[in-house]
């Protein structure tokens, strides 16, 4: 079973590949997603939300979280 949407309860498809690789000599973990990939791990929360569900699918954040930062922002509280 896959990732869960934390909004629409439906389950997400596609998920992350991870892999090693050489950079300039030094070793280094790459992370990327698969091309079916619909979903988003929140990054303040680690919420898993469907892109039909956000937002803003391209901020990182699940909607509360996206709601939160939008607020701080505007506020000034974001450094």
């Amino acid at each position: 079973m896959g990732e869960i949407c934390v909004a629409c309860k439906r389950e997400c498809t596609g998920g992350f590949l991870t892999y090693q690789t050489e950079r300039n000599g030094v070793p280094t973990i790459v992370i990327d997603s698969t091309p079916d990939r619909n979903f988003n791990v929140c990054d303040l929360c680690n919420d898993v939300m469907c892109f039909a569900c956000s937002i803003d699918r391209d901020s990182g954040y699940c909607n509360t979280c996206y709601e939160k930062v939008s607020r701080s922002s505007v506020r000034g509280d974001v450094r």
